[in-house]
């Protein structure tokens, strides 16, 4: 539990000074949360779950979805010119991955062990 805490808390913080430092803006908006939110929630779910802590997929299969969906997500945001691709919005976007594998390998464990 003390990890779990720890993680997300210091995930907070560095999202924050991550946010502060790349993209100049300390606050985000609506079209910028559901893109993090997407990078979180592949890095919880395929990530942290299904690879890292239930094993039911393997990484190459993880790497491929992940790839995948992340490719959609910024062909999408391309085509409605939403942001352009540089490499803060990569950097952002592997945070966001690393962050929710972390959380969702704890989470799973922690739900487990519960």
């Amino acid at each position: 539990m003390k990890m779990l805490v720890f993680s997300f808390i210091a995930g907070i913080v560095f999202l924050y000074f991550l946010n502060i430092a790349l993209l100049k803006s300390p606050i985000l908006d609506l079209h910028w949360s559901i893109h993090a939110g997407i990078m979180f929630l592949i890095g919880f779910i395929i990530l942290g779950v299904s690879f890292f802590y239930m094993r039911v997929v393997r990484f190459k299969i993880a790497a491929y979805i992940t790839a995948c969906i992340i490719a959609i997500d910024y062909i999408y945001d391309y085509y409605t010119q939403a942001h352009r691709l540089n490499f803060e919005i990569i950097l952002h976007g592997i945070f966001m991955m690393t962050w929710g594998s972390v959380l969702g390998y704890l989470t799973a464990k922690y739900i487990k062990e519960k």
